[in-house]
């Protein structure tokens, strides 16, 4: 893991963002929490949440990578890991919170998912409130959480994005994609989602991503009256659907420097994503009572 580590360090020097390291906020007590979502599955979000979780990673910065994806978790099958318990045995009380972190590629920590989230709404207060505390515990040892959310605007997709310092939406140049994002963006907005930015993902090449973006962005200003932001337009590249087949993560890879470059100012753009509140996300996503809870 170190010498993956050093190989992303490496790549983001070759890029200038070596002054990046030296930011006095390193576990400020401000960790930002950003929502990888979608409006539709199939456009490659979990492969945007765990390469941009590994390169925040290499600007020295502590990652935690939390698998949400309740309908179809597998950041962890991605990666050819195989977990004994995730945060499902934890929420049942058959282990503790450390048992479910695992160390990931470039040194990022990994809550593989299951339905565990969905059992919070069924406990007793007294285990929910020792659950609540120990994740706001948790939360504070990381300067990022990252959460690879479910795809569509479901309730428990909304809840998780829309409490988010940012909601990073994940699309493609497909129409239908467009149509599904712009719903995404619409409902989280309407959530009162702070701050939404968008990766267009599986591009034939950057100004089909660049014009894929200015169509959605021209429908969110013209109906919802606030614009969006581009973070970054990834390519269609066959070897990414091959190194899933594989359980390999690309970004290690060499052969394949533009499309980490691309991965990496993504990743530059999300650290310079601001805390919306002192309060973290945990605190947020529950609202410090139950009431705030998935139903």
């Amino acid at each position: 893991m170190r010498d993956q580590a050093q190989k992303l360090r490496e790549l983001a020097m070759e890029r200038g963002v070596e002054s990046v390291y030296h930011q006095p906020d390193k576990l400020s007590g401000s960790c930002k929490s950003i929502a990888v979502t979608s409006g539709k599955g199939g456009v490659g979000k979990t492969n945007v949440a765990l390469f941009t979780a590994v390169f925040v990673a290499a600007f020295r910065k502590k990652v935690l990578l939390l698998d949400a994806d309740l309908g179809l978790a597998n950041v962890h099958i991605m990666l050819g890991m195989v977990p004994d318990k995730n945060i499902s045995h934890y929420i049942d009380g058959q282990c503790s919170l450390d048992k479910i972190l695992y160390r990931g590629p470039g040194g990022i920590d990994i809550i593989p998912g299951a339905s565990g989230f969905e059992k919070l709404a069924n406990i007793d207060l007294g285990r929910l409130g020792m659950l609540q505390n120990e994740f706001m515990k948790l939360e504070s040892n990381y300067d990022f959480i990252i959460i690879d959310t479910g795809a569509g605007i479901g309730n428990n997709v909304i809840q998780f994005a829309s409490r988010t310092d940012l909601s990073l939406i994940v699309m493609t140049p497909e129409p239908t994609s467009l149509a599904d994002a712009y719903a995404m963006v619409k409902v989280l907005y309407d959530k009162g989602c702070p701050k939404i930015a968008v990766v267009v993902n599986m591009c034939a090449s950057e100004r089909e991503g660049n014009e894929t973006f200015d169509r959605l962005n021209a429908l969110v200003v013209k109906f919802l009256k606030r614009p969006l932001e581009l973070f970054g337009t990834l390519p269609l590249d066959r070897d990414v659907s091959q190194c899933v087949k594989k359980q390999k993560l690309m970004v290690l890879d060499k052969g394949h420097e533009s499309f980490n470059k691309k991965v990496l100012d993504i990743a530059r753009k999300i650290s310079g994503v601001q805390v919306i509140e002192k309060r973290g996300f945990f605190a947020r996503f529950w609202n410090k009572e139950p009431k705030g809870l998935i139903e």
